[in-house]
């Protein structure tokens, strides 16, 4: 790798991503796990092969294997949730605590029935465990709820009994057998009792208007090979976004489901994305920007360098900027810019001041841009300007953008 992009990428860059799997069965703690390889040890080492960096043991309500599956985990590097799949009278239910100390509390205040034994239940409601949840700062999940055993299924419209749970502020999502389930409860949900009970919850939450319960993915695996898939056996699950793996960040990106919660059946296999840069002399010498794959704010005052950033980047756009910055007093010296294309390649390039770009990987007709549709504050402000006395101005200018997707469609279409 390329000695600046190594610089590059050692610059934190916020919040990302985290592929998670919180709902896995083990061996003998489950009755009807047959795998008798489904061990803790096991379990995270399947979870490392399969990039999982958060996963919950969450067997029926047991949770003998949890303690184990922690210390493997913390070893590994993998996040181990405390966690446990209640069969209450009204429907599965994912209980997931703080810690060990706090999962052992709740589960000895359970009334549970048959332990160890294929008839093993709860009977306390789940009402009465998501209050006790509540108590020990824990959160739930409403498990599989449109399949077997789940709580719609069981308990299809709106009783006020359901409202009290989907209500609770201890339940924070709703676990999907596929991403394809209709169930939200919330807007654009096809059932209207449904959507009612999600307005019902924002009102007595106090939350936004689009605030909704979070909606994932598990393997729900019984066997080790199912671990790290879905129950159609794709392998697509949950990426849940925080700064790095903890119990608290899980429950951040629960709460706020629409910005850090990413089904994987709905993200596109890859996509092309800025990596860094780096500036060598100028107004922004000797700094590094380590960027996001999500999303990036540049945010400072006046004349603290936004400008010259944005307009260093919007180089491998491939179309010269008019902004006066570039190639200007304060421009760097040499810029250099990372990226990573749709197939994971990392590309290296560098932009000496007033010269085109070069691809360092590959000086002999490399790629030196991608497609990035971008405008700048000073473009921003001319339009705006200009919308005063032509109304059309703004829509001519938001043509351009539309027109340059469709030649490269075309572009895209012509190519053997």
């Amino acid at each position: 790798m390329n000695t600046n992009l190594q610089e590059c990428v050692l610059e934190p860059n916020g919040a990302r991503f985290f592929r998670g799997d919180l709902h896995i069965h083990s061996y003998r703690a489950s009755h009807d796990v047959p795998d008798s390889s489904m061990t803790p040890a096991e379990i995270i080492a399947t979870a490392v092969q399969e990039k999982l960096a958060i996963i919950a043991i969450a067997d029926h309500n047991e949770i003998s294997n949890v303690s184990e599956a922690m210390a493997e985990g913390n070893a590994a590097g993998v996040l181990v949730v405390p966690a446990v799949e209640l069969s209450t009278p009204e429907g599965h239910l994912l209980c997931y605590l703080p810690d060990i100390d706090r999962l052992t509390q709740f589960h000895g205040r359970l009334s549970l029935a048959g332990r160890g034994t294929q008839e093993s239940r709860c009977r306390s409601t789940m009402r009465e465990c998501l209050d006790l949840a509540k108590d020990l700062s824990g959160f739930c999940i409403l498990a599989h709820v449109d399949g077997g055993n789940g709580y719609e299924t069981n308990h299809p419209g709106g009783a006020p009994a359901k409202q009290d749970i989907i209500c609770h502020p201890a339940l924070l999502g709703i676990e999907l057998v596929n991403a394809a389930s209709v169930v939200t409860f919330a807007p654009g949900d096809p059932d209207p009792a449904r959507v009612q009970l999600g307005r019902f919850r924002n009102a007595q939450l106090g939350y936004g208007e689009k605030q909704a319960l979070a909606r994932v993915l598990n393997s729900d695996s019984h066997r080790l090979t199912a671990l790290g898939r879905n129950a159609s056996e794709a392998k697509k699950l949950t990426r849940y976004k925080m700064t790095k793996p903890t119990f608290e960040g899980l429950r951040h990106a629960l709460e706020e489901g629409d910005s850090r919660i990413r089904l994987e059946d709905e993200i596109p296999n890859s996509t092309p994305f800025v990596l860094g840069a780096s500036f060598v002399g100028g107004f922004l010498k000797d700094q590094r920007i380590h960027f996001s794959s999500n999303l990036n704010c540049i945010i400072g005052g006046r004349g603290t360098g936004k400008s010259t950033t944005f307009e260093a980047v919007r180089c491998l756009a491939g179309d010269r900027s008019k902004e006066r910055v570039v190639d200007s007093e304060v421009w760097p010296e040499a810029l250099h810019l990372f990226w990573q294309d749709e197939a994971g390649t990392q590309h290296s390039l560098i932009r000496p001041i007033h010269e085109d770009l070069l691809n360092l990987d590959n000086n002999d007709g490399g790629p030196v841009n991608f497609e990035i549709d971008c405008f700048g504050q000073g473009e921003a402000a001319r339009v705006r300007e200009e919308a005063r006395e032509d109304p059309l101005a703004l829509m001519r200018y938001l043509d351009t953008f539309s027109c340059r997707r469709a030649r490269r469609r075309r572009a895209s279409s012509q190519r053997p």
